[in-house]
């Protein structure tokens, strides 16, 4: 049966944490990303039908860099928003993006009920290692927004990226020889041992202009930040200390992506240059050819870390965040799982417990029917008759 469109005006996301905190209620967010195929598209669809009933006070959807999802991130912002009655924020890049572009989308969003954007940079075009402006386009996220509150005042909530671990490009090799690994002196910031033996990290003055960068970005009329994802609580945490200490206000979100398998992790870690905590590190390399055990590691690892993190306070004893964002990667087990074991935003409420552990038994259901399925299919190939069998072919019995 299809859904009723609603068409209802979004809620701004500074918005709804300013509720929350009021009504002394943790939450969550999703973000989700475009998939490459239209049965992706509907499986998205249902599935985003279903979480919209865990309540979370958004769900996000990635913008492909130049605007190669410019049709199908507003698609699926639309459903979020106008079909499955959920708040919907609408990421927007300034990568192969000049004004024009950025005003067509921004228009679609109001025209679709949206009132929220992610600004951002936007990473490389596929195939190019550097990331340059085009002609008549943004150079950073800092003009981006500074745009979008020229054009539309006030009318969209404008949340802003954080990089608890510096951003990858002024993540750099320590290559002085003055520098003393034991005293880490002269200072640098989210220090990782690579591969080869050698350390990166963030030089102090990178990490200082970082820090003014962000308070730019809000000054100029963020609300909210959401983090790069991360799996090291302690540097996360000195983080958000290190931004209040600068003078920033706005409301900070965990980004926090579940752990599913080790290809993933690897390739999604290796991006973004994220620090990998040396026990992480050594139990995922021993786990990393049996599947299952290492998905019961991750999901234990990051629900412990996201206790951590939502635990943690501030010298006035205020929690530093109020609430976690999941990069679902558009999955609903490992969500549900997580939500299961962190009882985020239901810790006092039974009706809403009740929810997520039955939403957690239907989700595990239809995973296990999956996987037989999977091996029902498996079996088919294996036992469809060959055509030697159905006696379109002779067998060869000589040479």
């Amino acid at each position: 049966m299809q859904q009723e469109v609603t068409n209802k005006s979004g809620i701004k996301s500074i918005d709804a944490i300013n509720k929350n905190i009021t009504n002394g209620r943790r939450f969550f967010s999703f973000e989700y990303y475009p998939p490459r195929t239209a049965k992706g598209v509907e499986t998205l669809k249902k599935s985003i039908s279903n979480m919209v009933k865990w309540q979370p006070q958004w769900m996000d959807v990635t913008w492909g860099a130049g605007g190669t999802t410019s049709d199908l991130t507003p698609e699926i912002c639309d459903y979020i928003q106008n079909t499955a009655n959920g708040n919907c924020m609408m990421h927007l890049t300034c990568t192969n993006m000049p004004s024009e572009k950025v005003d067509i989308a921004l228009k679609k969003a109001k025209d679709l009920n949206l009132k929220n954007i992610l600004a951002l940079r936007g990473d490389p075009p596929e195939g190019q290692k550097r990331w340059a402006a085009v002609k008549g386009g943004f150079e950073c996220a800092l003009d981006l927004i500074k745009y979008i509150k020229a054009k539309y005042g006030d009318y969209f909530g404008i949340t802003v990226s954080g990089y608890p671990e510096g951003h990858p490009v002024v993540r750099k090799v320590i290559d002085s020889k003055n520098w003393n690994v034991q005293k880490n002196e002269p200072k640098y910031y989210a220090i990782r041992k690579l591969e080869n033996g050698k350390y990166e990290g963030v030089c102090e003055q990178d990490w200082l202009k970082e820090l003014d960068y962000l308070k730019a970005k809000i000054e100029a009329g963020g609300q909210v930040i959401i983090t790069q994802l991360f799996y090291d609580a302690q540097m996360f945490i000195d983080w958000v200390k290190a931004v209040r200490k600068h003078g920033i206000t706005a409301p900070v979100l965990p980004g926090i992506m579940p752990i599913r398998n080790f290809g993933s992790f690897k390739r999604m870690t290796g991006f973004c240059k994220t620090i990998i905590p040396n026990a992480l590190n050594t139990e995922l390399q021993r786990l990393k050819n049996d599947g299952q055990k290492l998905y019961e590691y991750g999901g234990k690892y990051v629900s412990e870390m996201c206790q951590k993190v939502l635990s943690a306070k501030d010298q006035n004893g205020k929690y530093l965040v109020p609430g976690l964002h999941i990069y679902k990667m558009n999955t609903e087990k490992c969500t549900i799982e997580l939500l299961a074991k962190c009882k985020i935003g239901f810790d006092k409420d039974e009706k809403m417990q009740n929810l997520i552990n039955n939403e957690l038994k239907r989700v595990l259901k239809e995973d296990e029917q999956k996987k037989i399925d999977k091996l029902n299919k498996q079996r088919e190939i294996l036992m469809k008759p060959t055509q030697i069998d159905e006696g379109k072919f002779q067998p060869v019995t000589s040479f």
